[in-house]
């Protein structure tokens, strides 16, 4: 079941826990569109264990509606709260598309307050292992990006937007599981201010463009890579 998989948070570069100047960061983005460093701190082995745990947690859900029910019933609970504003999005929470013609995809869109919320309200979920384990999966790997996005922020000039009285910046965790039928006919783009493309099963499958206003597919690229998919 497991087909091609990737990972992505919110972030305009590809990865960097190592500091470049604001002239350097921001000539990089302008002439090619991404920035790529090696990870140093979650090497394949720790993502290939969240989309182990993430496998679990699908079947989990497809066989037990009752707590897919749940999942959806604490994400409608967490859009109307004062949450959910930081984010400026009503997604979050388990997206199953596998039965939908030309999805074919299924997803989960993690936040840490998102989790804490599930924790706080539903402590039912820490009973059920394949939903709290693959929920802490998403926490160790995103745990250490607030300071990388903030880091980033300041070298381009753009510290405040991430000022905000929880002390992190409002990072979303998308994992994405395109199963064998799945067919990207049509370009798309996430609306952020930073998209970050974590590890993946297939990197052959990243296409970059620059923006437009009508997207097609002839304007997609495949970015130059400087480290192959290895340990790190």
């Amino acid at each position: 079941m497991i087909i091609k998989k990737f990972f992505k948070l919110f972030l305009l570069f590809l990865f960097s826990f190592q500091s470049l100047c604001a002239i350097e960061l921001a000539d990089e983005l302008k002439s090619i569109g991404f920035v790529e460093y090696c990870n140093t701190n979650h090497g394949a082995v720790v993502f290939q264990d969240l989309y182990e745990k993430f496998d679990i947690f699908i079947d989990f859900l497809q066989a037990h509606p009752v707590w897919s029910k749940k999942i959806s019933m604490a994400k409608e609970r967490f859009i109307r709260s004062k949450g959910r504003n930081y984010y400026s999005t009503d997604v979050f929470g388990f997206y199953d598309e596998s039965k939908i013609v030309k999805r074919d995809q299924i997803s989960f869109y993690y936040s840490t307050l998102f989790h804490e919320f599930i924790c706080s309200y539903y402590k039912e979920f820490q009973h059920v292992p394949e939903i709290m384990n693959f929920l802490q999966a998403c926490f160790q790997i995103q745990q250490p990006y607030g300071t990388l996005f903030n880091e980033v922020a300041a070298q381009l000039n753009m510290a405040t937007i991430f000022n905000s009285s929880y002390n992190q910046p409002p990072v979303l965790l998308k994992i994405v599981k395109y199963l064998p039928a799945y067919s990207p006919e049509v370009p798309h783009y996430d609306g952020s201010a930073f998209t970050l493309f974590l590890d993946s099963t297939d990197n052959e499958s990243l296409l970059l463009s620059e923006y437009k206003s009508l997207l097609q597919v002839d304007d997609f690229f495949a970015p130059v890579r400087i480290y192959p998919r290895l340990d790190h």
